[in-house]
C-alpha cells in the first residue's frame, strides 16, 4: 500500500484473523465512520457501551442476515489505532467474512492495506516505531525466543531505554545552550560535573545494546553440512529431523541439489542444508551441485565438515568449517586419536565423533550446536533484533565519540 496523508481519515476494513476457515473470524473497522458503518451492519435498539461485547445479527442493507455474531465498539482514543474502532466477531467462514467486508465497503469503508491498522496506531501515537515493528515480529514468531523478544519490544522496553538516554543528552545540551545565551551562567562554558557521567553512561549503554544484538533470532540459523561423498551428511540430517527427509544410498553423489530442512530446537530455529559431496573429477550435474555446495557454505552461519573415519578428507583451504568425525563405529581408540591429531595439525576446530549407524554422538553434537547458537536472553535486558536498530546504534556510538572528542 502506498501511504497518502489524507488516507488516514478514510474508514478502513479488513479481516483481523488468519485467512481460511475457523471457529471464529474477526472483521475490524477503524476510522471516522467505523461506528456508523458497524451500526448499519449490526443494528441495536440500545446504545452500545465502549469496550463491551454484545450479541448482534449482522445483516445487509436489505435486512438479510449474514451471521449471528458479537460486536464491540472501541471509542477513540482508547483503541488499538487511536481512532473509533469496531470489531465484528463472526463464525470463521470465508463466505461470511467476504460478505461482511463487501457490505462494509458498500457503506463507505475501503479495504485496509497490509499493516495499515498498525500504521494508524503509530501515526496516532499509540505505538512508537520500534513497537510497530514488534507487532509484525510477534505475528511472525516461530520460537519462544522470537516471541519473548517481540513481546518485550512491543511493551516498550527498548523504547523506554532509548528515550531515557535521549532525555539525559537533551538536558546536557540545554545547559550548554544556556551558557552560550547567558554569559552569567554559573559554569561559564555550560559543562557541569554530571555531564561527563551522562556521556559515559550513554556510551556504555549503547555499547551494551550492540553487544546484545541477536539478529539470528529473527532470521534463524543456517547450518551447512559439507564433506566428501558418502560421509553421512544426509543420514545425520535425517537423524536430527527424526524423519527420512533425504534419500540415502551407498552410491557416491546421491545428493546433487542442496536440500534445506527447517525445524525448531528449543529457542532456536534452524535451517539445516544437506549438500552434494565435494570431490575432484566430478562432471556435469554433480559438478554443478558441488558449486552450489560452496555457495551455501559461504552464506551459512556454521559449516560442519563431516569427515569419515575410514577415509578422512579435510575441508578445502578457503572453507571455514568445524570438523565432525563420522563412522566412529569403524575405528578403535588409537585410530580415533590419530584422526583428531590430523584435524588439530590443520588448525581446525573439532566438534566430536558420531555414528549415524548406531546413533552415538548425534544428540551430543546437536546439543553442542544448540548451546553455541542459543545465547541466553537476560531476564530484563533489552535485545536488539533489527538490522535497522543496529545501524542506528552504530551511528549513535560514532556521534558519542565525536562528542567525547569535543568535550
Amino acid at each position: 500500500m502506498t501511504y497518502r496523508p489524507e488516507s488516514v481519515n478514510d474508514t478502513i476494513v479488513a479481516c483481523a484473523t488468519a485467512d481460511g476457515a475457523g471457529a471464529v473470524a474477526i472483521v475490524r473497522l477503524s476510522g471516522p465512520k467505523a461506528i456508523e458503518i458497524a451500526s448499519s451492519l449490526a443494528p441495536s435498539s440500545k446504545p452500545r457501551i465502549s469496550h463491551k461485547l454484545s450479541r448482534a445479527a449482522v445483516q445487509t442493507a436489505a435486512g438479510e442476515v449474514i451471521d449471528d455474531g458479537m460486536v464491540v465498539h472501541m471509542v477513540s482514543p482508547r483503541s488499538y489505532t487511536g481512532q473509533d474502532c469496531v470489531e465484528l466477531h463472526l463464525h470463521g467462514s470465508k463466505a461470511v467474512v467476504q460478505a461482511v467486508i463487501a457490505e462494509a465497503k458498500n457503506l463507505g469503508a475501503r479495504l485496509a492495506g497490509p499493516g495499515e491498522f498498525t500504521l494508524r496506531a503509530f501515526l496516532n501515537g499509540r505505538l512508537d516505531l520500534a513497537q510497530a515493528e514488534a507487532v509484525g515480529d510477534l505475528i511472525a514468531s516461530q520460537s519462544d525466543a522470537q516471541r519473548e523478544t517481540a513481546t518485550r519490544q512491543l511493551e516498550g522496553g527498548l523504547s523506554r531505554q532509548i528515550k531515557h538516554l535521549q532525555s539525559d543528552l537533551e538536558g546536557m545540551l540545554a545547559d550548554m545552550r544556556a551558557a552560550l545565551d547567558f554569559p552569567e551562567y554559573p559554569t561559564g562554558d555550560g559543562l557541569l560535573p554530571g555531564h561527563r557521567e551522562i556521556v559515559d553512561k550513554t556510551t556504555g549503554e549503547v555499547k551494551k545494546l550492540l553487544q546484545n544484538k541477536r539478529l539470528d533470532i529473527s532470521k534463524g540459523r543456517r547450518i551447512c553440512l559439507c564433506g566428501a561423498p558418502n560421509v553421512g551428511k544426509s543420514s545425520l540430517l535425517n537423524r536430527w529431523v527424526g524423519d527420512k527427509r533425504v534419500l540415502v544410498d551407498d552410491t557416491p553423489g546421491t545428493t546433487r541439489d542442496p536440500i534445506e530442512v527447517e525445524f525448531l530446537d528449543g529457542l532456536v530455529r534452524w535451517s539445516v542444508i544437506d549438500t552434494a559431496g565435494i570431490r575432484d573429477g566430478a562432471e556435469g550435474l554433480e559438478r554443478q551441485g558441488i558449486d552450489m555446495t560452496r555457495e551455501r557454505a559461504a552464506g551459512a552461519d556454521l559449516v560442519l565438515w563431516l569427515m569419515a573415519a575410514n577415509e578422512p578428507v579435510l575441508p578445502e583451504e578457503n572453507m571455514k568449517a568445524m570438523v565432525v568425525a563420522t563412522k566412529s563405529d569403524l575405528v578403535n581408540s588409537a585410530e580415533s586419536k590419530d584422526l583428531e591429531a590430523l584435524v588439530d595439525k590443520a588448525g581446525l576446530p573439532f566438534a566430536g565423533w558420531i555414528s549415524n549407524k548406531t546413533g552415538d554422538g548425534v544428540d551430543e553434537l546437536r546439543d553442542r550446536i544448540t548451546a553455541e547458537f542459543n545465547t541466553p536472553i537476560g531476564g530484563e535486558q533489552n535485545i536488539v533484533v533489527k538490522q535497522r536498530h543496529v545501524l542506528a546504534l552504530e551511528d549513535t556510538l560514532a556521534a558519542m565519540a565525536r562528542l567525547e572528542e569535543a568535550l
